[in-house]
C-alpha cells in the first residue's frame, strides 16, 4: 500500500488538488446522509483492485500493437439510497499502470482517472447483519493524467478525456463490511485511427474490479412491519 501511494504521488503532481475535490464531495455526501433517515440511506468508503482485460482486435496485428495485463487500484466513497431497491452513486479515484507496445517498442503508461458510477440495484437479502446486492448502471470516467496523443506514419493514437461505461456486479454486506465484484464495459482510453481517419478500436474494453469497504453511517434496512 505504501508503494502504491508513493508511486501515485510521483506520477500525479496535482494529487493534492484532486484530494481536495474528493474531500469536498465526501463532505457533501456525509452531511446529506446525516439529514436523511439512516434507515434508508448509508454512506461508506471503499478501496480495491482493478484490471483491464486484453482485447483481441484485428488492428493490433496490422499495426503490431500489444498490451500487457493492466493492473491498478482505486479508492473513494459511496452513498446508498433505498431499502429493497436502491440507488448507489459513487465517486472514486482509479489508477492503472501498464505497458502499451507499438512496433515492439515498449511504452509505459500511467492512467489516472476519476470515476462516477450511478448504480441502480436490489437487495436479494436485506437483514441488519447481512445483505446480498445486485446492481447495474452507467459510469462516467474522467481522465486526469498527462497522456499525450501520438502520431505514426500509418495510424494515430488519440486520448479520450471523458468516457462512458456500463457497470454491473454483485455485492455482500457483512455487518459494516462491504464486498463488491464488478464488471465494466468501457470505451478504450485510446482512439486508434488509420491514415484515412477511420476509427479502428470500436469494441469496448473490459474491466474487472474487486473492492472492500466500510459503511460509516446508515443501514438501508428493510422497513419493519408491526402487528397490532
Amino acid at each position: 500500500m505504501a508503494i502504491f501511494f508513493v508511486t501515485l504521488r510521483y506520477y500525479y503532481k496535482d494529487l493534492k488538488q484532486f484530494m481536495k475535490k474528493l474531500f469536498f464531495i465526501a463532505t457533501i455526501l456525509i452531511f446529506s446522509a446525516i439529514q436523511i433517515s439512516a434507515q434508508w440511506c448509508s454512506l461508506g468508503v471503499k478501496a480495491g483492485y482493478s484490471s483491464i482485460l486484453e482485447q483481441n482486435q484485428s488492428y493490433k496485428e496490422t499495426f503490431n500493437i500489444s498490451n500487457n495485463l493492466q493492473n491498478g487500484g482505486h479508492f473513494g466513497v459511496y452513498m446508498r439510497l433505498g431499502r429493497t431497491c436502491f440507488v448507489q452513486p459513487e465517486a472514486f479515484y482509479n489508477y492503472f499502470n501498464y505497458q502499451h507496445n507499438i512496433n515492439d517498442i515498449p511504452n509505459q503508461h500511467n492512467l489516472h482517472t476519476v470515476e462516477v458510477p450511478v448504480l441502480v440495484g436490489v437487495h436479494l437479502v436485506n437483514t441488519k447483519m447481512f445483505k446480498i446486492r445486485l446492481m447495474a448502471g452507467p459510469k462516467f470516467n474522467f481522465n486526469i493524467g498527462e497522456l499525450n496523443d501520438i502520431t505514426f506514419e500509418t495510424f494515430t493514437q488519440e486520448i479520450r478525456d471523458t468516457r462512458l461505461a456500463l457497470d454491473c456486479g454483485v455485492g455482500f454486506d457483512i455487518w459494516r463490511i462491504t464486498l463488491d465484484a464488478r464488471y465494466n464495459l468501457i470505451q478504450d482510453i485510446f482512439k486508434i485511427r488509420n491514415a484515412d481517419g477511420e476509427l479502428l478500436n470500436k469494441k469496448p474494453s473490459q474491466i474487472v474490479q474487486a473492492s472492500i469497504g466500510f459503511r460509516l453511517i446508515g443501514n438501508n434496512n428493510k422497513k419493519k412491519s408491526y402487528k397490532r
